[in-house]
């Protein structure tokens, strides 16, 4: 790799390539629809970060006990301020203030497409097409890009920064390392477990070269970690406070093993059950791609392997080494397929091209239509319709969840009306507050349980066996005539510590 200053490009360098403008495209056409029809993929997009940033648009909303704790940066729910606000202007009674921040994750997302092709493009320009290509329609690149969640975050932040790295240490430019490192920085405080991971890519960019390397890029890290530390302040935070309480809580008094703990290798588990036929092309072609950036399936293993040592496990913990697994493989893709030539070819025939892309295609429709990944294009539905279903009762007063196992389930941003929401546990509390609510939501086996006035007006999968019916509706006529009082939402969620 060469250092030193790099020449200013000419205006012809300047230009976007058309296959990169065709990825970009790409992307989109598969994104967009994603981010149009899915609802979440886990309740934290909602609750830790469309919630609060409705929140500060309405001045109402459910505060979990995370929340309440501080165990959650401002950063997110302030990044998503402007869609949320944009939204419930122009669409004040609708969802607009739902959907926008899906699009505009959807549109950040571009920034992977371009890195995949920065890293391609160093082995050939075949290279860079079909990390591209892969990038822009895998499934898990495709749905987790719309995703507003620390995970997506974090990885559409790291990517690009992580091509600048690579661009750093090819040109020599300093901006390259300014801009990585603040990338890098910011996808660390989106999530910090991250930060063992992140510290190979440093390293390697870094290396013995102190003020070359090591000024700019701390330099950028520490920026984008003061882009949380202001935006904590500005809601009032004691700088990175967010992160001992995160600690503490989790690590020290083990809340987040309420919600399931597993065995080291459950990730391993999990992927081999994710990419089922497709590991026979994702393995070998990684092998190849891992020749070209080794630091960057060190990266990826380090991702894996640091949330392998925590106890709580979910898939989205890793979506950045799974998407640099990917990526790695896609550019890796193209050099398997010049070995099982052995012509030694400087390129691979076009129609051999062609094919692999469509493999690549072939397989990611295929996960995405399967097992585990299929039930993630419902998630959320239902309980989004239940929401639909209660704000369009003429003459809505108050609103009661009733024995719902999915707690928090009550979301204001997801209502969008100004009415009282409450939460009842049990007969004697729904016929206490008969008065302060006029619509019950409630799992089917425990309708009957409502007051004798509340008729039912149906539930929301009604495809779905009778056991999972969770989200019922029922509807009493006439008006409330109490405030929701002691059965308020988030006066209950903190007597119940939930």
């Amino acid at each position: 790799m060469r250092g030193g200053a790099t020449s200013k490009p000419s205006k012809a360098q300047r230009r976007i390539d058309p296959a990169l403008a065709g990825m970009l495209l790409l992307a989109l056409a598969i994104r967009l629809p994603i981010a149009w029809y899915t609802v979440y993929h886990h309740p934290d997009e909602i609750w830790q970060y469309i919630e609060p940033a409705y929140g500060l648009v309405t001045g109402d909303w459910i505060r979990t006990w995370d929340i309440r704790l501080g165990i959650r940066s401002w950063l997110i729910p302030l990044a998503m301020l402007p869609p949320v606000w944009i939204g419930h202007v122009l669409d004040p009674a609708g969802e607009l203030h739902l959907l926008l921040p899906r699009i505009a994750m959807t549109f950040a997302s571009l920034g992977t497409i371009w890195a995949a092709w920065v890293l391609g493009e160093r082995a050939g320009r075949q290279h860079a097409i079909a990390a591209a290509f892969v990038t822009a329609i895998w499934v898990d690149f495709a749905y987790f890009a719309a995703r507003p969640s620390s995970d997506s975050f974090a990885a559409l932040a790291i990517l690009p920064g992580l091509a600048l790295l690579v661009r750093f240490r090819d040109g020599g430019a300093q901006r390259d390392a300014w801009l990585g490192g603040f990338l890098l920085g910011l996808g660390f405080i989106a999530r910090f477990p991250l930060g063992p991971a992140l510290a190979i890519p440093f390293l390697w960019a870094g290396r013995l070269e102190i003020g070359r390397a090591w000024v700019p890029l701390l330099g950028g890290a520490i920026c984008g970690v003061l882009v949380d530390v202001a935006a904590n302040a500005v809601m009032g935070q004691l700088p990175l406070l967010w992160i001992y309480n995160n600690v503490f809580a989790n690590v020290v008094a083990n809340r987040s093993h309420a919600y399931g703990v597993e065995a080291a290798d459950w990730y391993l588990r999990v992927l081999a059950w994710q990419w089922q036929f497709a590991a026979l092309l994702i393995i070998p072609s990684l092998i190849f791609g891992a020749k070209r950036y080794p630091a960057l399936l060190a990266t990826a293993l380090m991702v894996i392997a640091v949330h392998s040592g925590i106890g709580h496990k979910e898939y989205r913990f890793i979506l950045l080494g799974v998407m640099l697994i990917v990526l790695l493989a896609a550019i890796g893709s193209v050099d398997l397929l010049k070995w099982l030539a052995r012509k030694g070819q400087k390129s691979v025939p076009k129609r051999r091209f062609a094919l692999l892309l469509v493999l690549w295609m072939a397989f990611s429709v295929h996960l995405g239509a399967v097992q585990p990944f299929a039930i993630n294009w419902t998630i959320g539905q239902a309980p989004l319709k239940a929401m639909r279903t209660a704000a369009s009762v003429p003459g809505l007063c108050g609103v009661a969840t009733y024995r719902i196992r999915d707690v928090p389930f009550m979301s204001r941003a997801m209502l969008n009306r100004d009415v009282p929401a409450l939460l009842l546990d049990g007969p004697a509390s729904a016929s206490l507050a008969q008065p302060r609510y006029n619509v019950a939501i409630a799992p089917i086996e425990h309708l009957g349980e409502l007051p004798a006035a509340y008729r039912f007006a149906g539930c929301m999968s009604p495809t779905a066996p009778v056991f999972e019916q969770q989200y019922c509706v029922a509807v009493r006529a006439g008006p409330c005539t109490e405030p929701a009082g002691v059965f308020d939402y988030n006066r209950q969620l903190i007597a119940k510590d939930l």
